[in-house]
């Protein structure tokens, strides 16, 4: 063992378990945040852990000081000096903002080499694997927190970012989710690294473009993931398709053949893993076997026509059932195509562009972001109106957006305008029920539709979760100002608010109506309402009055 892997791996087992209670201890306070289960109590008995685990830190980042090689092993000695110290560890209260200032680096950079983003919060983690991915021949940039990790990711434009989960003011998710959709970083592979058990990532491990790795595993394996993931992402590919199919050699067999004529491949064996992946991630096309092991591919079919995120994916059904019926019935649930085994590969090929190509002309998904259009609008209220069940119709705009996208560009509005639909679509999956919609009529408008007693969580749960996003698409000095310079409609110079979100909402409740044009109209008066209050607001019409709210 020489002397490198000697001194990281004693910092590693000190490490490792400090990591775990900051995860832990970062779950809890978001747990206790979201029962709102607030006291004093429970407060100081957090601050003093957090206090702790802080002091505890420190005294790593004191052994890691002075210790030094020895024959047999590691030895330290620290001085009575610093012994005799008082450990002051100042703790920064949740009213504190983070420091939004671009962190100093050297500007003259080696160049020849490329560049690695690191967004690491703990100063012993970030010296550790630094020095690993040196040695591996990387050049390292390092960032303490999500917000400067944006901001360099930016301006370095790193080859990867290696982020950890649990991070300070903006955790590992959410700054992933921005990496994710701004045209600066979209390309840029992203690898979660993390001390929390495999149970509680589960929800990122399904997302194909995230990489996950242990923090104990890191050392050994993350020169090699980076160099993997360099390689994939320099790869062109045509579109992204999920297949679903328990035959491990047909698996085999159509994942290396479509991967090799310029498809992304995701492969799963089951329905339910198939359901989720499809709920995590966009795709292009799904390939679904009828005969699956857990739960069979006609619920598996029906259940993604019943979601928004899947309700106009193309999907093709692939299975040994050739008769007639089965087919008929497969195109009833909602399937576009239907190939029987054993098939030719060349059709396979050609059904599967051919179902590319009728996506992008029919017009049942807006182009952007892949949620149903306004035919599929349209058929949803209607479908709603003819069933007399009670729904509401949440009209979404933007406020502000055009200023941001002269400010920033098409590329970057179509960043918020993506976000805006996983917002969306998120809070009617979380504070919604099943069969509730939601559509993307064009440019900022989004609309939902669901039961007249979940809108306020959907509504709160949209503007909190943009509010908290919207910012970070902004540059550094914006958002130390608080807004933008741009020109307004009429050529004169004006500051302009960050983008915000106004939702009019109308209840079947309160109107006697038979065709989805009057709702529409209803909905664009309310939401024209909605606009004319400041910042992200919902307003609810009752009949002959609207309640204006905030998220809080």
């Amino acid at each position: 063992m020489d002397s490198y892997e000697r001194r990281s791996r004693f910092v590693h087992r000190f490490a490792t378990p400090l990591t775990t209670l900051n995860a832990g201890l970062a779950l809890l306070e978001r747990y206790l945040a979201e029962s709102n289960a607030n006291s004093a109590q429970i407060a100081e008995v957090m601050g003093l852990l957090n206090r702790s685990a802080t002091r505890l830190g420190s005294a790593i980042d004191v052994l890691q000081e002075y210790m030094f090689d020895h024959p047999t092993g590691i030895q330290v000695i620290i001085p009575d000096e610093v012994l005799a110290q008082r450990p002051q560890h100042p703790v920064q209260t949740p009213t504190e903002q983070p420091n939004l200032a671009l962190p100093k680096y050297p500007p003259d950079i080696d160049t020849s080499k490329p560049c690695v983003l690191l967004i690491e919060d703990s100063q012993t983690y970030r010296a550790v694997v630094s020095a690993r991915l040196t040695q591996s021949g990387y050049n390292v940039v390092t960032a303490p927190d999500g917000m400067a990790g944006l901001d360099l990711a930016r301006a370095y434009q790193p080859v990867a970012i290696i982020l950890d989960l649990m991070l300070p003011h903006l955790n590992g998710e959410q700054v992933a989710f921005v990496l994710g959709e701004d045209p600066e970083t979209k390309h840029i592979p992203i690898i979660i690294y993390t001390g929390l058990e495999a149970k509680q990532t589960e929800k990122l491990e399904l997302d194909p473009r995230l990489q996950i790795i242990r923090k104990d595993e890191a050392l050994d394996r993350l020169p090699i993931m980076v160099s993997e993931l360099v390689i994939k992402s320099r790869k062109k590919t045509i579109a992204e398709l999920l297949v679903i199919e328990d035959d491990q050699e047909i698996q085999q067999v159509v994942s290396q053949g479509l991967s090799n004529a310029g498809y992304s491949i995701t492969v799963t064996t089951s329905g339910e893993e198939g359901l989720r992946l499809a709920m995590r991630q966009p795709f292009d096309l799904i390939m679904l076997d009828l005969m699956l092991p857990d739960i069979d591919g006609w619920t598996v079919l029906r259940q993604l026509r019943e979601r928004t995120q899947t309700a106009t994916t193309p999907l093709m059904l692939v299975s040994a059932l050739g008769k007639p019926e089965e087919k008929v019935r497969g195109f009833q649930l909602g399937a576009d195509d239907y190939i029987t085994k054993p098939f030719d590969w060349n059709e396979l090929l050609a059904r599967i562009s051919a179902s590319l190509r009728r996506r992008e002309v029919e017009g049942n998904a807006n182009p952007s972001t892949m949620l149903p259009g306004n035919r599929a609008i349209e058929r949803a209220i209607a479908a709603r109106l003819d069933r007399k069940q009670p729904f509401v119709v949440g009209y979404c705009d933007l406020d502000h957006f055009k200023a941001y996208n002269d400010q920033y560009g098409f590329l970057k509005g179509d960043a918020i305008i993506h976000q805006t639909a996983r917002i969306i679509t998120g809070a009617v999956e979380r504070s919604g029920a099943a069969g509730d919609f939601v559509g993307h009529i064009g440019g900022d408008d989004f609309v939902f539709l669901a039961h007249p007693d979940n809108v306020v969580a959907i509504c709160e749960s949209i503007i909190r979760e943009f509010d908290q996003l919207a910012p970070l698409y902004y540059d550094i000095e914006s958002r130390q100002r608080g807004f933008i310079r741009q020109n307004d409609r009429e050529g004169n110079p004006k500051q302009f608010p960050f983008v915000s979100i106004s939702i009019g909402v109308v209840s079947s409740l309160n109107h006697q109506i038979t065709h989805f044009a009057e709702f529409g109209d209803l909905a664009a008066d309310v939401k024209k309402r909605a606009k004319a209050h400041k910042g992200s607001v919902y307003l609810i019409e009752t009949g002959d009055k609207a309640t204006v709210n905030a998220a809080g």
